[in-house]
């Protein structure tokens, strides 16, 4: 209704209501500086080296939990204290290694000066020496059991027995915690989840007839639709050696500084991966990609003339750059 197609000519002819009715708009053909870009759906996610998930390297129960979720807490804050059995027992091993070794080592430089005076023989100070080696490797090793346990040495003067403190690894954000006061915990369970979102990673796809176009350090343009109408830069850091084979794509990785937090985890956006071809920005002649239509199978333009029709021209089209592509003829 309120169209004419003139027989034999490709051109419509829309009365003003109609044109009022439709909400056109229109754009003029410009030559225009395109900087080719590549446009990619993409979800923001957390960057792998700033997230820890804290578990226990021991069994026990939880007699303290000390931040929640949300809580913002730099490295080596505690966040759950344990009680534990074969803590206690792993720290009282140590303590009497330690003292037994100190014992042995006394044993054999006493050895060594009767020696000097020659009031013991060669044997006893070797007999004293392969008793001190034997009780400095005992102790050794159940240092080593206790740094398993994630317990420093020294120990803390005045520690209860068997307390071991669970601390963040990295500065950032508790987004989990599956911790209660006297729940029972075993090595493998997760009892909280720290992200430092200072900077993030924005994973996309990209199909194999485009890979070409995309290489490490390129910079990024991302859009998400919390924020529309604002574009957070990134840059390319990884761009995958395989394709999958059902979609015959490559994943990419873009780093995202995010000093605001605004950007979340689970955000799904859009990249514009700039300058995805070999040249620099040109100056082009351009239209909106919008405008273009695919009428009989060719790419087409309605061109509005000065008796207020619209004719029917077909259009070669070159790069694009964002909402723009290049007009060839």
């Amino acid at each position: 209704e309120g169209e004419e197609r003139v027989a034999g000519v490709d051109r419509v002819v829309m009365s003003a209501e109609a044109m009022e009715d439709l909400s056109l708009t229109f754009a003029t053909a410009e030559i225009r500086e395109l900087v080719p870009s590549l446009e990619v759906p993409a979800e923001i996610v957390a960057d792998a080296d700033r997230l820890a998930v804290i578990g226990s390297r021991v069994s026990g129960r939880i007699v303290s939990v000390l931040h929640n979720v949300g809580d913002v807490v730099p490295a080596g804050t505690p966040l759950v204290v344990l009680e534990s059995v074969d803590a206690g027992s792993a720290v009282a091993d140590f303590k009497s290694a330690t003292a037994q070794a100190e014992a042995a080592r006394s044993a054999a430089a006493r050895a060594a000066r009767l020696f000097e005076d020659q009031i013991v023989s060669q044997r006893r100070v070797e007999e004293t020496r392969a008793a001190e080696q034997a009780s400095v490797a005992a102790a050794e090793a159940a240092a080593t059991r206790l740094r398993t346990f994630g317990l420093a040495i020294p120990l803390t003067e005045g520690a209860e027995l068997g307390r071991v403190t669970l601390n963040s690894p990295i500065t950032g954000t508790i987004v989990t915690r599956r911790a209660s006061v006297g729940q029972w915990v075993e090595p493998s369970d997760q009892l909280a989840e720290i992200i430092n979102v200072d900077e993030l990673w924005l994973l996309a796809s990209v199909y194999e007839r485009d890979i070409r176009h995309v290489e490490q350090g390129q910079p990024v343009l991302v859009d998400v639709r919390a924020y529309p109408g604002e574009v957070f830069p990134g840059t390319v850091q990884l761009v995958e050696a395989t394709l999958d084979e059902s979609s015959r794509s490559a994943g990419i990785r873009v780093v995202l500084p995010n000093a605001d937090r605004r950007l979340k985890p689970g955000m799904f956006a859009t990249a514009r991966i700039t300058g995805t071809h070999a040249h620099d920005p040109v100056l082009l002649l351009a239209i909106p990609t919008s405008a273009v239509q695919e009428v009989d199978g060719h790419t087409s333009v309605f061109v509005r003339d000065d008796q207020g029709g619209f004719t029917l021209q077909r259009v070669h089209l070159g790069e694009e750059a964002g909402d723009l592509v290049e007009v060839l003829n």
